[in-house]
């Protein structure tokens, strides 16, 4: 842990510009060479937002919160009106304990309009100062050519640089970076001829699949042939990767109306997705596109990138390989997600994320074992929103790691006293991939149990197969930390979609979760129920648990039973219910228990 007067010592001595920030985003040191590149001295205490929009305040917290998370990061952001810095960010923790970062901006490039601003008042000032050297010895001559020869040289040394900085190095097609540049040029020629173009955002379908699947070498190259594929059609402007499996393409469309530009994305959609081989391998590729047009929808860059995000999630929602135009009537969804993404930054921030209960209830003894806890989040004005929506928006904030925090401390405060008085033996909570794939999350995972003095024993963390597919390394090293600690794995909605069963051989896994389609769909599909009777014969020849999920009928409860389940969970055991709730279902569960062991005695 760094004092703050270990951080000035540090910091200080570097020429580089130089910042560092709490966990609320605000300043709190820069040095002298940051304070001169924002124009401002009294910045401690400030935040992005005295300086920028909400939307490039947006991009730059994103980022802080990833590496507020423990990650390192680094990215081109912009800081000003065609000014990107090349940032790199440390994860820091404060003397309070509490997680901060180290920025420092290593170099700043300026948009191509203002390069040739500055080559424009280079040649003139060149210009005036060959009138000047005219009139010197000719003595000085040779000192002026070598002097003109250094400045072309440093010239073309900058203008490699920055086409480096606007290539994306594994696919050579631009970055974030020459994406934005080329959105601000094409518009700007557009305007000059009154013509117009097409944004679109596209998104690879199941791309972390085929990461999984065929290894992250043959993701790299269905990424590289997409762009290839991309770059061959013509006639499009500019082709970049903006990021993982997103990229964007910029496309001049005339005064083509409408229908014809999607006929024509149609078309090209069909030419870029499809198989991919490698090494007789082949590979299926596909993607989602979501599109808007410039003038004619916004001539507002901010809003056009925000269009064209917002018609790609509608189109991803429809389902693999749709195409979506941003329409007037996505206006409303657009005001109502920027409301949600505010409002669960202020919720998490002042930790006003709700947890309820679920009960479990064990087969063989017939009463309440353990609860599940599940966050829940009230908007001030929009209400209760559904847990897959906040959860989703968390996700793409990269702040579903805080809201996990929140609810894990929450339920230590508040199941502490039924822990401690043996009225439940666990309680279950749920980690996000991102939470079990970063680093250092078993080690803070078990700081909390121990603050609260929490049994590990008592504890179960329920993880979804993704997020050990993912960075599995660093994933199962934290899986493995919290197993040697005491705490069971639970491996939740097991049986639906893709299943790699070599996880269930490779991973501390204590327990199985079947998820409830499978016997909500029984009277359908009687098929199935061989498959959940081999479900359990696997779970205990690896001395695994199982629980079943989603038992709404008391004919489901009854199959569930005699199948051999463990555990049951679902609508008619109990809903989700709140703390006040749970303590009269544990004393009636316990009532119930006495007088069944009463009876038998008396029997």
């Amino acid at each position: 842990m760094m004092s703050s007067m270990e951080i000035r010592r540090v910091l200080d001595a570097l020429p580089l510009p130089v910042f560092a920030k709490a966990a609320d985003h605000s300043w709190i040191y820069g040095n002298q060479a940051f304070a001169d590149l924002i124009g401002l001295d009294d910045f401690i205490g400030r935040d992005d937002t005295t300086l920028f929009n909400e939307e490039q305040v947006d991009i730059f917290w994103r980022e802080d919160d990833l590496v507020l998370g423990g990650e390192t990061s680094t990215s081109f952001e912009e800081i000003g009106e065609g000014t990107f810095a090349l940032t790199r960010k440390f994860p820091i923790t404060l003397e309070d304990g509490k997680p901060g970062l180290i920025g420092m901006i290593i170099e700043a490039v300026a948009s191509p309009e203002d390069l040739r601003k500055t080559r424009s008042d280079f040649k003139s000032a060149q210009a005036q100062s060959n009138l000047l050297l005219s009139q010197l010895q000719s003595k000085a001559d040779g000192h002026a050519r070598q002097y003109e020869q250094r400045l072309r040289s440093l010239e073309r040394e900058r203008e490699t640089a920055q086409s480096l900085a606007h290539t994306d190095p594994l696919t050579k097609v631009r970055n974030r970076l020459g994406f934005q540049a080329d959105l601000q040029s094409l518009s700007k020629r557009c305007d000059k001829m009154s013509g117009s173009f097409t944004l679109v955002f596209i998104d690879l379908d199941d791309f972390k699949h085929i990461n999984d699947t065929f290894g992250h070498q043959m993701g790299d190259r269905v990424l590289c042939q997409v762009a290839d594929r991309f770059n061959s059609l013509g006639p499009i402007f500019s082709v970049s990767r903006l990021g993982g499996d997103e990229f964007a393409v910029l496309l001049e469309c005339g005064g083509q109306p409408t229908h014809e530009v999607k006929e024509r994305l149609r078309g090209m959609a069909d030419l870029v997705f499809r198989p991919v081989t490698d090494f007789k391998r082949e590979v299926d590729a596909s993607g989602s596109l979501g599109y808007t047009r410039y003038p004619f929808d916004t001539k507002n860059l901010s809003e056009l990138k925000r269009y064209a995000d917002l018609a790609l999630m509608k189109a991803k929602k429809v389902g693999k390989g749709h195409i979506r135009k941003f329409e007037a009537s996505d206006h409303s969804d657009d005001l109502r997600l920027r409301q949600l993404e505010t409002g669960l930054r202020t919720a998490i921030d002042r930790e006003d994320i709700s947890v309820v209960y679920q009960p479990i209830f064990d087969t063989s003894e017939g009463h309440i074992q353990g609860v599940e806890v599940l966050a829940r989040w009230t908007h001030p004005t929009l209400g209760v929103i559904s847990p897959e929506e906040f959860i989703f928006i968390a996700g793409r904030l990269g702040l579903l790691v805080h809201v996990d925090q929140i609810v894990l401390k929450r339920a230590c405060r508040e199941l502490g006293p039924f822990i401690q008085s043996g009225s439940i033996e666990y309680f279950s909570v749920n980690a996000s991939p991102s939470d079990v794939a970063s680093l250092g999350y078993a080690t803070n995972f078990l700081a909390t149990l121990r603050k609260y003095r929490i049994d590990p024993g008592t504890v179960l963390i329920e993880i979804i197969e993704t997020a050990v597919m993912e960075k599995s390394r660093t994933a199962r090293s934290n899986l493995e930390q919290l197993s040697a600690a005491g705490i069971r794995i639970a491996l939740d909605d097991f049986g639906r979609g893709y299943a790699n069963y070599r996880t269930l051989l490779d991973l501390p896994i204590n327990v199985l979760k079947v998820d409830r389609s499978l016997i909500n769909t029984i009277t359908d599909r009687p098929h199935l129920i061989d498959f959940l009777v081999s479900i359990i014969h696997m779970a205990k020849a690896l001395g695994a648990s199982t629980v079943c999920e989603g038992i709404e009928t008391e004919e489901e409860k009854i199959l569930a039973e005699t199948l051999g389940f463990d555990a049951l969970q679902g609508f008619l055991i109990s809903r989700p219910v709140g703390l006040a709730q749970l303590r009269t279902a544990i004393e009636l569960d316990g009532e119930k228990q006495t007088l069944v062991k009463q009876q038998r005695r008396t029997a």
